[in-house]
């Protein structure tokens, strides 16, 4: 083997070394590139059904109100509610319909924790039919409990306190 063999024989090493290195480089980017896609749906997935939960539940205030504040008899109570229960649902079926949406994004421990929502979104206005104003009361802050609890594990899945731990230190 003489030096013009060797060279190019080095030569050949070092382009399958760098096409390899290159292949090895490929996957790793399209793996991130799939990772930064499913970050970005699961954020807009969350970010939607939060605000529309957080809204929802806002909305649901004005029916807890109504419940407790209510003059009349049960007859004109149940004309009110038929009136009024259609706006309601409306909200809590605008729920349902972006969980079934997003639902493909969202692991299975949120997804159930999303799912006793839009149940108990879907129950509370129900329950407003009865005009019992404890029950009312104690639905309504168990949709805060229900919300806060989901918004805590979205902060874990999306690891947004290092995300912003990240990005602090980068600014600074």
């Amino acid at each position: 083997m003489n030096t013009t063999d060797s060279i190019a024989f080095f030569a050949l090493l070092v382009a399958t070394l760098a096409l390899i290195f290159s292949f090895f480089v490929y996957l790793k980017d399209r793996r991130r590139n799939n990772q930064d896609q499913l970050f970005q749906e699961k954020f807009s997935s969350y970010k939607e059904l939060l605000n529309l939960a957080k809204t929802t539940y806002s909305k649901f205030f004005d029916l807890v109100d109504l419940v407790q504040f209510f003059q009349g008899n049960q007859y004109q109570w149940e004309k009110k509610y038929s009136k009024i229960s259609g706006y309601y649902y409306e909200l809590a079926y605008t729920f349902s319909y972006a969980l079934s949406k997003t639902s493909f994004f969202i692991p299975s421990d949120i997804l159930n924790k999303f799912t006793e929502l839009e149940a108990a979104l879907i129950h509370f206005v129900t329950v407003a039919s009865h005009q019992n104003s404890e029950i009312s009361i104690t639905s309504y802050e168990k949709l805060q409990e229900q919300i806060e609890t989901i918004e805590s594990l979205i902060r874990k899945d999306l690891n947004i306190e290092n995300l912003s731990l990240g990005l602090h230190k980068r600014l600074m």
